[in-house]
Formats: structure tokens, sequence, C-alpha cells
């Protein structure tokens, strides 16, 4: 995951890089929010844009109501860090959706603040177990038995879609999402849930220029998806094998203490 730096000022680029890449995040960075859009349409894990607003081509409100048209973007959280302060154009950024607002010269520590409640709004690749056994009313092995199943749905849809290549082979419309998304609302995959709603959502024209966007980013969070279910998987196979040598441990000493 990534956050995508718009700035046309090599040196405030370098500051923001420094400061971002300083506590651990990853950053590309672009010069014109026109490379901005270019950037998002090639690197589907950009998760958050921090942008200035004056820049060449194409400026930083542009690009955030650019942004907006795209139902694969719509929802990247954005950060304005810009020298312009007089309220009309922090009205209009407010007005198309800016996430934080903050002026130059930036405070780093504000900076990596807002950053991280900017990421921390995005919703779980998948919810806590104790929360959904709770809320549906299951014990432990039904809810994993659920989970396996969901785990198999996840995998058909990601084969559907493209695969490991990674390059989309159908439109999510061609085939029925309605099991993968009721499966997503029961068990907590809120962002995956959030995705089939948009998708189900669009309209005609939408699909046929859009579609190709709505797909990758689909396929990338089946992915993400996956890994937290087969990192369940593993975890519960490690935990089983380490009580299956424990308890041989307790039988093989209860039989040298009778001997």
């Amino acid at each position: 995951m990534s956050i995508l730096i718009a700035e046309d000022n090599p040196v405030g680029m370098k500051l923001l890089e420094f400061n971002l890449q300083k506590y651990g995040y990853h950053t590309i960075g672009a010069r014109t929010g026109k490379e901005a859009l270019e950037y998002l349409a090639s690197e589907p894990g950009v998760q958050l844009v921090i942008a200035d607003i004056m820049m060449p081509e194409m400026d930083g409100l542009e690009l955030l109501a650019k942004m907006k048209e795209r139902p694969e973007w719509r929802d990247i959280p954005v950060i304005m860090c810009t020298a312009a302060s007089d309220r009309e154009t922090v009205t209009k950024a407010a007005r198309l959706g800016c996430k934080h607002y903050l002026v130059k010269p930036i405070n780093a520590w504000q900076l990596v603040q807002r950053v991280r409640e900017a990421i921390g709004d995005e919703k779980p690749v998948l919810r806590d177990k104790a929360q959904v056994i709770s809320q549906l009313g299951l014990d432990a092995e039904a809810y994993e038995e659920m989970v396996n199943v969901f785990a198999r749905l996840v995998a058909e849809k990601i084969d559907q879609l493209g695969g490991e290549k990674g390059e989309v082979a159908n439109s999510p419309t061609t085939f029925n999402l309605s099991d993968l998304k009721e499966a997503a609302s029961l068990l907590g995959a809120e962002r995956l849930n959030e995705l089939l709603t948009r998708v189900g959502e669009r309209d005609k024209e939408e699909e046929s220029k859009r579609v190709s966007g709505v797909q990758t980013v689909l396929l990338e969070e089946l992915k993400r998806l996956r890994e937290v279910l087969e990192g369940m998987e593993s975890k519960k196979k490690t935990s089983s094998s380490a009580g299956k040598a424990n308890k041989e441990g307790k039988k093989k000493k209860g039989k040298g203490a009778t001997t």
C-alpha cells in the first residue's frame, strides 16, 4: 500500500517523502495532477493521496474532482498540502471531499497525525472474529466452517476475474456476485462489501466506461482478503499442531512416571 504525493516543487516533494518514509510509509511522487491520475490507474494499491493545489496542467482541486468521478478512486482519502489558505479555496476543497487541509509550511508531526487519521478511517479487510461470532450467535466451530466456505468462494471469484495473472478476464457483471456480497456482509469483510455495493450501483454508462478500473480494484481486494483468510487457516493449523504436541508430551511424561 502506498501514499501518492502530487507536488510540483521538488524540495516540497522531498520534504513530504522524508517525513512519511521516516514513519515507514511507502511513497510515490507525481509532479502534476495529470501524472497523479496516471499513477492511480497503474497503481491499484494507493491508500492515500497528498496533493498541492497549485500545480501545472491539472491542479489539486481538479485532481480531487476527477477522483470523485471514478468508483475505484472516490473513497481514497485526499489531504491537501498547499500555500493557498483563502476561505474560497478551503471551502471548495471541503465540498469536493478533501479529508484534511494543511497550509504550508507543513508541520511534520501534524502531517503524520493527519495521515494516520485518514488511513485509520479505512474499513477492516475482515472484522474481528469475536465480533462476528457474537453478532451471528455462532460458536467457534460454526464460524470456522463459514470461513472455509467463504475462502473457497473468494478463490472461485479470483479465478473468474483473472486469477494470479492480474489481468481481468471477465467483467464482475458477467457472473453472480450476490452470494459473495452476502457472505462478505455476514463475515464482516467490510471493504469488499462496500466495493460490491458500488459495483451493483453503477449504471450502464459507468459500466461501459469505467468497468476496467473497478474490476482491477475488486480483484486486488479479493486477493488481499484471501491472504487474510489463509493467514487465519495457517495460524489455526499451527495452534492445533502445538496443542497436539503438548498433549503427546504430557502422555509420554505420564507413562514415564508409572514405570
